[in-house]
């Protein structure tokens, strides 16, 4: 029994060997699958990043770097060379980034792709493929923030003429002046409350007005209608209106007969009470200056010069 015990754990070591054995192999042959090459041109520096560092496309490890070094034609370049899965899906789309792994310092070097193109990027030996490199996160962050620098230094020099002992002084006088209007408008608000506690008698008055006014407004309506019939009446034929007009046609009518036939009269009998009244005037005169005309009659006219009769300038006055 003892035999048999030792030749089966001796068959199963030499089992579990050649098991191991094949596993070795075929992780040895996938280590020695060949891989594309492609290059990258670094501009900015590539700390962290060494040989054998990973290779990852979308988060995936597909290759490693395989060589770093200068490009002599062309000062502050480095040249990067990696080796790619084949069955990797390097497109004309493809771009790299370096990125810092954690808080290690070790960069990998990061291969996305946003899927504009589908066509592959195919790459060998003899003729070599680049892929661009793209600044990360934090590279594109410290060039915003260096490009904001001047933008920042400005508003820290505007900061600081603001924070000038003068403006700080002026401030804190606008914070008492501040204050002083509180305690002012506080002061107003206790005086006004017994003429906001009669502010809702107030408006329930101008609602009680305001529903006067709109009777008052009705009845005005009212009494428009009203004076709008009667001057309908009064335009109406037949109306006030119409015998108004004829009685001033029929006025006109008389006042025309009148000018025509009765003022002649009126004029004669006033130029015959106008002669007798001359006449009398001229009796009354003569009456006068010889009463005894009255019986004797006028006396009579001395004759003139050249009429019958003339006794001349000296005979006396018979």
């Amino acid at each position: 029994m003892e035999n048999r015990s030792h030749a089966l754990l001796a068959g199963l070591f030499t089992l579990l060997l050649v098991l191991a054995a094949a596993i070795t192999a075929v992780w040895v042959s996938k280590q020695n699958l060949p891989r594309i090459p492609y290059e990258l041109i670094a501009t900015s520096p590539v700390t962290g990043l060494t040989v054998q560092s990973q290779v990852r496309y979308q988060g995936v490890p597909v290759g490693s770097v395989e060589s770093l070094r200068f490009v002599p034609e062309k000062p502050g370049k480095v040249l990067i060379l990696i080796g790619i899965d084949p069955k990797t899906p390097i497109t004309e789309a493809t771009w790299a980034e370096i990125v810092i792994a954690g808080v290690t310092g070790i960069s990998n070097v990061e291969l996305r792709d946003d899927g504009t193109s589908t066509t592959r990027l195919v790459s060998s030996a003899t003729k070599m493929q680049q892929i661009p490199i793209r600044p990360n996160f934090l590279d594109r962050l410290i060039a915003q923030a260096s490009a904001m620098a001047p933008a920042v230094e400005g508003l820290l020099v505007h900061i600081q003429k603001i924070a000038s002992d003068e403006n700080i002084e002026a401030l804190s006088a606008t914070l008492h002046n501040v204050a002083s209007l509180s305690d002012q408008l506080k002061r107003s608000v206790v005086l006004l409350e017994p003429g906001l506690a009669k502010v809702p008698a107030l408006i329930d008055g101008l609602t009680v007005t305001g529903k006067r006014v709109d009777e008052a407004m009705v009845d005005f309506r009212k009494l428009t209608i009203s004076a709008q019939k009667t001057l309908d009446g009064f335009n109406a034929p037949g109306g006030a209106m119409v015998q108004l007009t004829h009685s001033l046609k029929d006025i006109r009518e008389a006042v025309a007969q009148l000018r025509v036939s009765t003022l002649p009269d009126v004029s004669m009998l006033s130029l015959s009470a106008i002669d007798a009244s001359q006449a009398l005037t001229q009796t009354a005169r003569q009456f006068g200056q010889s009463p005894q005309s009255l019986i004797f009659g006028p006396p009579r006219s001395v004759a003139g010069p050249g009429e019958p009769g003339f006794a001349g300038f000296g005979a006396a006055r018979r």
